[in-house]
């Protein structure tokens, strides 16, 4: 916390003293376009890098923002706070437009629409000349210099560059706290989003309304600096420099967007008399950090940094893990706890489950079993909400569940893990594991929290370490998942459905890989959960495992259920037998 504190000083008093240590003007309007095209570049970092939304519309949110406030501050006499205020509202209703528009596109298609957008404003900033000048532009806006024409280039830059800081804490915030793994999470994996408890169309829309506000904001800024405004500042370079600011910066990384600000206004500055070949200059500088520099000048800076640290001593081995310490449920152990009554799923024409009915009960171990294409993975994506279910009913713990989205079912206690690893690559262990810790304050809260030094995601850390320590692999924590073993990648997801404090937990194929002494491993994690009160519906096709872990057994073919039973009825049902081997081997 201190060392976060002097650093944010440090800036603010920079900030204060710069207008009275550089040599002339010049510099202090350059800073003022370096803290302009940060304030822009951030929210497209945070939109692109964090939560994977490609935009290349920036500019138009840019220009709604500039416009909104030049034109009432000019034309209807506003005050600049007032018109400030309306131009931001009109590029973040315009963000929240095209944000809504954004749950429905992805991938290029996503930045064909936001590009259209682009065009679309600076358009209609052309031709509109009764209300924006068009080309001629705006005359005698009202400058941000608070009534002294004299000083006011200072006070414009305090104003801005105050501004930015702000801003930039609140990156450093989305990056170092729950916020950011959310839109990560979001990012490489919807599915797996929704599963955690993770509303992913709530945040991708807020996500981009965040980046249309500090686009609009950087416009305001932009409107008020010269007094002029005029609709050729607004085409599809900007756009443009916002992206290059970004990717040279750092793609992802809370500093990015700021150092790649800096390095495309000095670019700008030496490149000027080159207008003819900037593009090719930038396009080359561009295309060489992509190939050469992935991470970016942040990223540079950061390995420089760690080739100067001294490694951290690796952890200790785990010992003996702690309780689970789950909230107990409200279905009392052999009650009905989920109730599938005529599931039916099927796939253009194809019936991937068939009019299943089965009741898993409060405390026991229930295993879906099958020949491989029986429909089980299918059915656990149903009952977690991933699938929706053409009919039938499904009911968890007296609730009926069948029209909640998979994050409502997460949040009432059914989570799950996935056949294929379902982990989040660019976060650590311990921070998958976090993913599935509830958030313990909304990201106002946090925020405050975080500047205070941030006790609630130290406790959440706390927390995740222990289910960590539980399963025995709390030394790697700090690892990425990437660098595991498969048999240690299957326990870090195992530590992050135990995170979600399940009721019901779904294993799809739980011991797939594993060698001998990590099945008992997952044996043993299986009775803990038993004995902790947790329900466990598991598909797997390893039968002894199934056999020696489950309480009841379904067997499903070609998405019917042909059998249900314990285990030693179902090893001599005629049915399941024929089912596995084939009625002449049978």
């Amino acid at each position: 916390m201190i060392k976060r504190f002097r650093l944010y000083l440090f800036a603010a008093v920079l900030i204060a003293v710069f207008p009275f240590i550089i040599p002339n003007d010049f510099f202090l309007h350059l800073g003022q376009d370096i803290a302009i095209l940060a304030i822009g570049a951030i929210g497209l970092n945070i939109l692109l890098g964090f939560s994977g939304q490609l935009s290349l519309g920036q500019t138009g949110f840019f220009a709604l923002g500039a416009y909104g406030s030049a034109v009432l501050a000019t034309r209807m006499g506003w005050p600049l706070p007032l018109s400030f205020a309306a131009g931001l509202a009109v590029a973040s209703l315009a963000g929240l437009a095209l944000g809504l528009v954004a749950l429905r596109t992805r991938t290029h298609y996503l930045a064909m629409v936001t590009l259209a957008f682009g065009y679309i404003v600076a358009i209609v900033a052309q031709r509109a000349v009764e209300v924006t000048g068009g080309a001629m532009g705006l005359v005698g806006v009202p400058q941000l210099n608070f009534g002294n024409v004299r000083q006011g280039a200072q006070f414009f830059f305090w104003t801005v560059a105050g501004t930015l800081l702000l801003v930039q804490m609140v990156s450093d915030y989305i990056a170092q706290s729950g916020v950011g793994r959310t839109l990560h999470a979001i990012k490489e994996s919807e599915s797996f989003a929704l599963t955690v408890g993770i509303n992913a169309p709530v945040w991708r829309a807020g996500t981009f309304v965040f980046s249309a506000f500090t686009a609009g904001l950087a416009g305001c800024f932009f409107a008020h600096q010269s007094g002029y405004v005029g609709s050729d500042a607004f085409g599809f370079d900007r756009s443009v420099s916002l992206l290059i600011a970004v990717v040279i910066g750092g793609l992802g990384r809370s500093s990015g967007a700021l150092l790649g600000s800096i390095i495309v206004v000095l670019l700008n500055q030496l490149t000027a008399g080159l207008y003819e070949v900037a593009f090719y200059i930038f396009g080359s500088i561009l295309l060489s950090v992509m190939l050469f520099f992935p991470a970016g000048a942040a990223g540079a800076l950061s390995a420089a940094a760690r080739l100067w640290q001294r490694p951290s001593p690796a952890p200790a081995a785990a010992g003996a893990g702690p309780s689970l310490d789950l909230p107990p449920g409200n279905v009392a152990p052999g009650q009905a706890l989920l109730v599938l009554e005529g599931v039916t799923k099927s796939y253009a024409g194809v019936v991937a489950v068939n009019d299943v009915s089965f009741t898993v009960r409060a405390g026991t171990v229930h295993a879906l079993i099958g020949p491989n294409g029986a429909g089980k993975s299918t059915l656990i994506n149903v009952v977690s909400g991933l699938y929706a279910a053409d009919s039938g009913s499904l009911r968890f713990a007296g609730t009926d569940i069948a029209e909640l989205p998979a994050n409502r079912r997460a949040r009432l206690g059914i989570t799950r893990t996935f056949q294929n690893l379902q982990l989040i690559g660019t976060q650590t262990v311990v921070e998958n594991v976090m993913l599935g810790l509830p958030q313990p304050t909304g990201p106002l809260r946090g925020f405050f929290d975080w500047l205070a030094g941030g006790a609630a995601e130290a406790a959440q850390r706390t927390r995740a370490l222990a289910l960590l320590r539980f399963l025995g692999i709390e030394q790697f924590a700090d690892s990425m998942p990437g660098d595991l073993s498969y048999g240690h990648r299957k326990l870090c997801e195992l530590a992050r459905a135990l995170a979600q404090s399940p009721r019901l937990m779904l294993l799809d194929e739980p011991i797939a890989g594993l060698n001998e002494g990590e099945v008992k491993e997952i044996i043993t994690v299986i009775a803990k959960l038993r004995q902790a009160g947790v329900t466990v519906l598991l598909v797997e096709h390893n039968m002894p495992f199934v056999m020696s872990v489950s309480d009841t057994v379904t067997v499903l073919d070609y998405g019917r259920k042909i059998g249900e039973g314990r285990p030693e009825e179902i090893r001599g049902n005629p049915e399941v037998i024929a089912a596995y081997l084939g009625k002449d081997e049978a």
